[in-house]
């Protein structure tokens, strides 16, 4: 099953109705802040969930709703093909009067829903705070992020996040008449017993649930040379249960071969998001895999990589979960353009761009900008008789084709100290001898339309004829150039 699109009405940022066509594709989102693109992650994580849980969709309306058109929150995902397999559509509608995720005969969500498989930058924030007193703890990033949803055999249905939440509101109880001293040890240590039960199963190497069986192959293709062990001290109360002890996961490890004494002075915040990553993507795998529906939605989760991290996590996610539908967010707009790049070609991705338009009333709502093909761009432009913007989209077009062009070709070109220094004449100049059949057109059009046509210019107005032949003399240019 592969979402085709998502159509979600008064969610969150989303005020009125949106549909997003995924087209089956895997899709790489950037937005900017407000622009609506964790109200899409919370959106599908909430249908999923909805599939065994009750929510209140009252309380995710969009706050700018008017009077009267209140209650139509909703989200509607169409999958193709459908959960038996069938070439064909299958709509999943819920809203305050229906719910499809929990249809009887047809557990395709429930079962999607059992993957857990939604993670945001939210969940890794603790990666931040982790180096205290030379000793790194990764409990509280375990527990309360990245695995907080996760349920397996000893959680007794419960989440592991839930399981610690017991804890928490049991240590924290007040004692008195109605409710003894002794009283609250027993139901202390009932939800303790119970979460180091289930917890501690994570860290027992003859375990089938231990936590590092698939995490360490994930981990590997960081190429870190780091090789993991995690140690779990068993939570308990103290003398007077009036708080917690042991509650602490420390690193064991070794780079290259080498045992690391200090850990907290190798763990850049890189390599701990990339083990935390890892952690949480080998959960997943531990999962029963033979289900229709398997979506993966990581929410802004480069936050804390580098680009020598960020490349490899979507290798990682391209070859460990090529039947998943991936979704990824991000609001760092330069890694959005590079990795753009290097998912050009690929026909199992697609990207969008998430913007924040205020309206007169001072609410933002999305604006989704789907296909960036800048021609695309430059063509829909053309058609709306926005003659200024489909010549800028056109240049930008020309200017991408030909950097990629000198990149794949190893072109040289005349060292300048800054990048910023270089102009799109530089690669042209460097790869114009290469393509004689497009070179002409090129270098009519760029001084009569793509130049011309991008700057304030009261002489020289945007005539539609020209802009028609000088998008087509990129489109041909692109055709000479062949794959990039």
């Amino acid at each position: 099953m592969r979402i085709q699109s998502i159509e979600v009405t008064n969610y969150k940022a989303f005020l009125g109705s949106y549909k997003i066509a995924v087209d089956g594709k895997n899709l790489f989102i950037y937005g900017e802040n407000g622009s609506g693109k964790s109200s899409l992650y919370y959106a599908l994580k909430d249908f999923f969930q909805s599939s065994v849980e009750d929510i209140d969709l009252a309380e995710l309306e969009n706050v700018f709703v008017r009077p009267g058109k209140e209650g139509k929150t909703a989200v509607k995902v169409t999958f193709k093909p459908d959960s038996q397999g069938q070439r064909r559509s299958k709509a999943y509608s819920w809203n305050s009067t229906v719910n499809d995720t929990r249809l009887a005969e047809d557990t395709s969500i429930r079962d999607g829903n059992r993957l857990k498989s939604f993670l945001t930058y939210k969940h890794l924030l603790a990666i931040h705070h982790l180096k205290k007193d030379e000793v790194i703890n990764l409990f509280d990033l375990l527990v309360n992020g990245v695995l907080k949803h996760f349920k397996y055999s000893l959680t007794g249905g419960k989440e592991l996040g839930e399981l610690w939440a017991d804890v928490g509101e049991a240590i924290g109880r007040s004692t008195g008449r109605e409710y003894p001293i002794t009283r609250k040890k027993a139901d202390v240590n009932a939800t303790v017993r119970a979460f180091n039960e289930a917890f501690g199963e994570l860290f027992k190497p003859d375990s089938p649930e231990y936590i590092l069986n698939h995490a360490r192959p994930i981990l590997g293709r960081f190429n870190h040379h780091i090789e993991l062990n995690l140690r779990f001290s068993q939570v308990r109360p103290n003398s007077d249960y009036s708080a917690l002890e042991g509650a602490e996961v420390h690193v064991e490890l070794s780079y290259a071969g080498k045992q690391i004494d200090k850990p907290h002075l190798f763990l850049n915040e890189a390599r701990l998001s990339a083990i935390a990553i890892s952690i949480y993507l080998g959960m997943i795998k531990r999962h029963v895999q033979d289900m229709p529906c398997k979506v993966l939605f990581l929410d802004d989760i480069f936050i804390g990589l580098d680009i020598a991290n960020r490349l490899p996590l979507l290798s990682i996610l391209e070859k460990e979960f090529p039947d998943y539908q991936i979704f990824i967010t991000t609001y760092d707009k330069p890694w959005f353009e590079y990795a753009r790049g290097f998912l050009e070609g690929k026909s199992a991705w697609k990207t969008m761009e998430f913007y924040a338009q205020t309206c007169k009333d001072g609410s933002d709502i999305p604006v989704i900008i789907d296909n960036q093909d800048f021609i695309a761009t430059a063509e829909h432009h053309l058609h709306q008789c926005d003659y200024k913007a489909a010549a800028v989209y056109t240049r930008s077009a020309f200017e991408k084709l030909v950097r990629k062009y000198c990149e794949k070709k190893n072109k040289s070109l005349v060292f300048k100290p800054r990048i910023k220094d270089y102009s799109s004449e530089d690669f042209w100049l460097a790869s114009k001898a290469d393509l004689p059949n497009s070179a002409n057109a090129i270098e009519q059009y760029r001084s009569l339309v793509l130049n011309a046509f991008s700057h304030y210019n009261t002489e020289r107005h945007e005539i539609k004829t020209e802009l028609e032949n000088a998008i087509q003399a990129v489109k041909n240019l692109k055709t000479e150039m062949g794959p990039l």
